[in-house]
């Protein structure tokens, strides 16, 4: 079976997750089991409060960044509620979206990521974006994953194939 590492992957992130119950550690477990899954250096994971979404967890495994597990406040300013915004257009309109190189799309508002990469020097390319809905199918965040990695450590797009299993672990959260 093509899938069988991440299907057993999603199964023990469910099974831990039931037992755990802090919620900081609950989303770090979400954010980590799909960076694994997909293969990918980075991901974030927001929460909708009001009109933007906030930092909640956050990682770059290539720059040693690893903040929100424990409940820090990650000082980054919120994404404001606006459809440029892909995080945004994601929660919106609940609808995971799938970009291969970011400085190459015209689609969306993509400021946030290159003020970044400028100040850090890291360089953000591909980037899938998953909402997050609750049991009453309403948006409430965004899983946000950068920079898939092939065999190779390269940086490649997303499989599209994944992204239903990534929606399913997402789903948990």
């Amino acid at each position: 079976m093509k899938y069988q590492g991440e299907i057993a992957k999603i199964l023990d992130t469910g099974i831990a997750m039931s037992k755990e119950k802090d919620r900081n550690k609950l989303l770090d477990m979400i954010l980590d089991s799909s960076m694994e899954i997909a293969n990918c250096d980075g991901g974030t994971l927001y929460i909708r409060r009001e009109d933007e979404l906030c930092f909640q967890v956050m990682k770059t495994i290539s720059m040693n960044v690893d903040k929100g597990k424990n409940g820090e406040v990650i000082d980054l300013p919120p994404v404001p509620m606006k459809e440029e915004n892909i995080c945004a257009y994601t929660l919106i309109h609940k609808k995971t979206l799938n970009i291969k190189d970011v400085y190459a799309s015209k689609e969306f508002d993509f400021s946030g990521p290159y003020r970044y990469d400028k100040l850090t020097g890291y360089h953000t390319q591909s980037m899938l974006t998953i909402p997050l809905l609750n049991k009453e199918e309403e948006a409430v965040g965004v899983l946000q994953l950068i920079n898939a990695m092939d065999e190779d450590g390269n940086i490649i797009a997303f499989d599209a194939s994944l992204e239903h299993i990534i929606l399913s672990l997402a789903s948990q959260a």
